[in-house]
């Protein structure tokens, strides 16, 4: 059953990681996804790290509240520093996790959801350099490529960006079900 009814907000900033936004936007979208990438402001032209990738926010945090998206996905790069010092993405992303809405985060990308303080005793994955970090905030670390718990889909890195991208099809699959 593919995905096509469903939306993901793809959560950006300045200096996000190219190969993994990439990836899972050609990927979400080849399961019939609809993509919104959401960000500070709408129009904003922003830069993958290496200046060579740029992609335009369609849609503000803000705006991006009175959406229905089914699911979001948090990056790594710089792009997870900088959403997790932003309220309004915070706000987005609580939202959508408290409304039982699939949030993905890969590698760093996790570090928002501490931020959000909703690891105490989920399991997660990420990065194995944020291990203490997730370990700190209360959840248990797994150095696996993908890890599930609830609505909260985790990804090591960009090494597993295959079976995170389908582990978010999945679940979002799961939705319709």
């Amino acid at each position: 059953m593919a995905i096509s009814e469903k939306e993901v907000a793809l959560i950006l900033s300045d200096h996000f990681d190219a190969n993994e936004f990439n990836g899972l936007h050609s990927c979400l979208s080849k399961e019939g996804a609809l993509i919104g990438t959401v960000g500070e402001t709408a129009g904003q032209k922003l830069s993958d790290a290496d200046h060579k990738t740029e992609v335009e926010v369609e849609v503000s945090y803000e705006e991006a509240r009175s959406y229905n998206f089914d699911g979001v996905v948090i990056f790594d790069g710089h792009s997870s520093d900088t959403t997790r010092m932003d309220e309004d993405a915070l706000m987005l992303i609580l939202d959508m996790y408290n409304s039982g809405k699939i949030i993905g985060a890969i590698d760093h990308g996790a570090l928002v959801l501490i931020n959000l303080d909703v690891l105490k005793d989920k399991n997660v994955t990420g990065s194995p350099s944020i291990r203490v970090d997730l370990e700190n905030a209360g959840a248990r670390y797994f150095d696996e490529p993908v890890v599930i718990d609830g609505n909260l889909v985790t990804g090591r890195g960009p090494q597993d960006l295959e079976d995170f991208c389908q582990a978010l099809v999945d679940e979002l699959r799961r939705l319709t079900e």
